[in-house]
C-alpha cells in the first residue's frame, strides 16, 4: 500500500480543482502525496488531472478525511499538511460542516510526525484566528511561525488564491510545526 511505504507523505485536504497539489507532486516526486476532497465530481476531475501527469505517487479520496484518516494513515507518517482556503461554514446550523474543531486537531496531531508542518490559509481572518486558537490550545504544535514558509517553498497557488489576489482580498498564511 502507498501509506506503508517509507517516502515522505504530505496531504492535502480539501484540494478543489487540485492545481497545488499537482504543483507539488510534480515539483517532488520522491514523495507521497495524498488528497482529499469531498466533493465527488472535483475528485473525478482531479483523478484525470493526475493520470494525464502520469503521477503514480498521487493517492486522491472523495471520503471525509476526519472518518478516512484513522482507518488508513498511520500516526506519525505524515510530514506536512496543507489546509488552503476551507469554508469557514459561519452559519450556527452549518457548524457540523466546519473542519477545524478540537478533534480534528488532535487527528492532525496524530498523524503529523513530530517536526512535521501543518500549513493553513485562509481569506477570512477571523476564521484563521480561530484555526490559530484551536492549534495553540491542543498543546502538539509550537506557536505560528511564518518563517517555517521556507519549507514550502514556491508553488502552484489555488485557485481561490487567485480570486483573492484578482479582488483585492487579504489572504492569512500560518504554519505550525508539530513537537
Amino acid at each position: 500500500a502507498v501509506v506503508a511505504s517509507d517516502l515522505t507523505m504530505e496531504v492535502e485536504i480539501g484540494f478543489g480543482r487540485g492545481d497545488f497539489l499537482l504543483d507539488r507532486a510534480a515539483r517532488f516526486p520522491e514523495r507521497i502525496f495524498v488528497g482529499y476532497e469531498t466533493k465527488t465530481k472535483a475528485t473525478r476531475l482531479m483523478l484525470d488531472r493526475v493520470d494525464q501527469r502520469e503521477l503514480s505517487h498521487v493517492w486522491l479520496s472523495d471520503d471525509d478525511c476526519r472518518f478516512n484518516m484513522p482507518l488508513l494513515i498511520p500516526d506519525s507518517r505524515v510530514s506536512a499538511f496543507h489546509i488552503l482556503f476551507p469554508d469557514p461554514w459561519w452559519k450556527p446550523q452549518h457548524m457540523v460542516k466546519r473542519l477545524f474543531s478540537p478533534p480534528f486537531v488532535d487527528l492532525l496531531a496524530e498523524k503529523l510526525c513530530s517536526g512535521g508542518l501543518l500549513f493553513f490559509k485562509s481569506d477570512v481572518r477571523e476564521y484563521g484566528e480561530l484555526v490559530r486558537y484551536l492549534i495553540q490550545q491542543q498543546g502538539q504544535f509550537l506557536p505560528d511561525d511564518e518563517s517555517l514558509a521556507s519549507r514550502i517553498g514556491s508553488y502552484a497557488p489555488t485557485h481561490r488564491e487567485h480570486w483573492c489576489e484578482r479582488n483585492n482580498r487579504s489572504v492569512y498564511a500560518y504554519y505550525f510545526e508539530r513537537r
